[in-house]
């Protein structure tokens, strides 16, 4: 919350002695006491001070602080990255859905020996040809993949806002994200869960 100079200075004078009256705080701030009745309502309404009648104003405690919108939706994506699971082109179907489950990931990122991407198999890809067609051992990652350049990327510095938006609008889960000088170069991915999980941390540390 945004206190000013002043106001911080009221706060200071009756940490230091308390009660203290109206006339007392002006007296030690060189003020009138209409200038700073506004002040001291201020104060008593977001409880720092609790006024007691024809007693005066007595320090009760800082409030608790408060989520900064900045913080919450402006802050860049680079410290919320999770590992990206890759596969080769040429990864069976079968192998794709072992690594799928065994790593607990929402999406394998298809990537050339050079690890560019080439394309994505989301869960979604391969819990709908694996219904369809019992023989994954014959078909490969690039059969199913959603190929670049129809895959939405993002890069770490752009925000957590920017990001949740793309999720929802292209309504998937995980978007790669990709280096900024090279868009083919996966550096992590972001989901969802992570960024619910984020706002949750973030909750729970301006909530101790």
């Amino acid at each position: 919350m945004y206190l000013t100079n002043r106001q911080k200075q009221i706060i200071e004078l009756t940490k230091q002695k308390s009660p203290m009256t109206s006339e007392q705080i002006a007296e030690k701030l060189n003020l009138r006491v209409p200038t700073i009745r506004g002040d001291l309502r201020l104060l008593t309404a977001i409880e720092i001070l609790k006024s007691r009648p024809k007693v005066g104003y007595e320090f009760s405690a800082m409030p608790k602080s408060s989520i900064n919108f900045k913080e919450l939706y402006d802050n860049n994506i680079a410290k919320i990255l999770k590992d990206p699971t890759f596969v080769q082109a040429n990864t069976t179907l079968q192998e794709c859905v072992n690594i799928l489950f065994l790593q607990d990931s929402g999406s394998l990122y298809v990537v050339d020996d050079d690890k560019n991407l080439l394309g994505l198999i989301s869960r979604k890809d391969l819990l709908s040809v694996t219904v369809n067609n019992a023989d994954t051992e014959s078909m490969v990652a690039s059969m199913v993949m959603t190929r670049m350049p129809n895959l939405v990327t993002v890069t770490e510095d752009m925000s957590v806002l920017e990001v949740g938006n793309l999720l929802f609008k292209h309504e998937v889960d995980s978007l790669p994200v990709t280096r900024k000088d090279d868009p083919r170069q996966v550096i992590g991915k972001i989901t969802k869960n992570r960024i619910f999980q984020y706002f949750i941390e973030l909750g729970i540390k301006y909530n101790e």
